[in-house]
């Protein structure tokens, strides 16, 4: 079912007003607590002569959160219909809003969007019991799961498509480790982990043009990363952090751009003794392996992860990288409020909330820089829309 709904630009001046219920999947959501140095940071004005912002909204919607953004300025994400049934949407450049659903399930998730306009994401029909589904550019979808090695049966999360209609993503069990697959535009799938025990999940966050993917994996209280090339060969991969023999260390690549540059977030506790003082950041590495970390000014937003018991996984990633080597993120600062954050190629670390916004959750950053993402407006703090922060010419 689809629909499409032009949005003025009335509505887009005045704002709709929309009312939210957050999604809690069934996982931990690994939260990171320690504020860490800014070396390089700039506050963006609330009027800025470098960026503009647009707000939207689905119309009748009760909440519209962006998950991607396309070169072609084609943004893709989900809407609320109730407190408990989402729908998907593609807005085009011109503000045109679709809106789709899969098999009239309960639940649309669309996660990513490639240069032709092709979609991929998960839906439910069953809560709880995701499935993977290709919504190609002229709207026609075909739904999808790898080959079944679940007791409760097959399962999709995917995470990230690329230009020639490749998907990553992963196989989830409720009650056990996930598994990460990637299926070619023909459907042949393949299917790979990096487990160290029954209990420990290996999750896809991203996939690049080359067929590159990356993601992260547990083993016991640490987490480490990992790239895998189209053909198998694997590098594993953890910040130059040293936490000793007792800490913990956790590296996620969260996105991969097409040179093979990563950005993700780690965590690093030197001891497990009480009052020891943690440590958390971004990082970036280069395709030869060179780590640069950063800091935002504020506690950088992790993704809901799975548990190490297993569990649905839903946004698997909350940093962005494009082409040139920019970052998008969000963060939360010491008095809890939450700001998106852009770090160029040259370490400058930029905060911003859409004018007179907050809450701002960044989720996506396409190749020029335009950023996508939801906020709550200040007239109506429980109410999230989408915006796009546009740097000027």
């Amino acid at each position: 079912m689809s629909r499409t709904v032009p949005v003025t630009a009335a509505a887009r001046k005045r704002g709709i007003s929309i009312r939210c219920s957050v999604k809690i999947r069934r996982s931990l959501v690994l939260t990171l607590c320690m504020l860490s140095p800014l070396l390089h940071a700039a506050q963006e004005p609330t009027a800025s002569n470098w960026v503009t912002y647009l707000s939207f909204e689905v119309p009748g919607a009760l909440g519209t959160f962006p998950m991607s953004i396309n070169v072609s300025m084609a943004v893709t994400g989900y809407y609320y219909v109730s407190s408990k049934v989402t729908r998907g949407f593609v807005r085009d450049a011109e503000g045109a809003i679709t809106t789709f659903d899969v098999s009239s399930g309960v639940w649309t998730e669309p996660e990513s969007i490639n240069a032709d306009g092709e979609i991929a994401g998960f839906y439910e029909v069953a809560p709880g019991v995701p499935h993977g589904f290709f919504r190609y550019a002229d709207g026609r979808i075909i739904t999808f799961d790898p080959p079944a090695n679940l007791p409760t049966g097959p399962q999709a999360l995917p995470v990230s498509i690329n230009a020639f209609g490749e998907v990553a993503g992963n196989d989830p069990d409720v009650d056990g480790p996930s598994n990460g697959f990637t299926r070619s535009l023909a459907g042949q799938f393949t299917t790979f982990d990096y487990a160290q025990g029954a209990l420990y999940p290996t999750v896809v966050t991203g996939l690049n043009d080359s067929g590159t993917v990356v993601g992260y994996f547990a083993v016991d209280s640490n987490i480490s990363s990992f790239t895998r090339n189209p053909d198998g060969v694997s590098t594993e991969f953890v910040v130059p952090v040293d936490v000793a023999n007792n800490g913990i260390l956790k590296t996620a690549a969260q996105s991969i751009n097409e040179d093979g540059v990563i950005g993700g977030w780690y965590f690093a506790l030197t001891s497990r003794q009480p009052g020891v003082i943690s440590t958390t950041g971004g990082f970036v590495r280069s395709p030869q392996g060179i780590f640069t970390l950063f800091s935002p000014p504020g506690t950088i937003v992790t993704a809901p992860g799975l548990d190490f018991i297993g569990g649905t996984l839903s946004v698997p990633h909350r940093l962005s990288i494009n082409q040139e080597g920019s970052i998008a993120g969000s963060y939360t600062d010491a008095e809890g409020a939450q700001h998106g954050f852009v770090r160029n190629p040259y370490g400058t670390i930029t905060s911003f909330d859409p004018p007179r916004g907050g809450q701002t959750t960044a989720t996506c950053i396409n190749d020029n820089g335009v950023i996508a993402g939801s906020y709550f407006y200040t007239w109506n703090t429980q109410i999230p829309q989408g915006f796009l922060r546009l740097p000027k010419p």
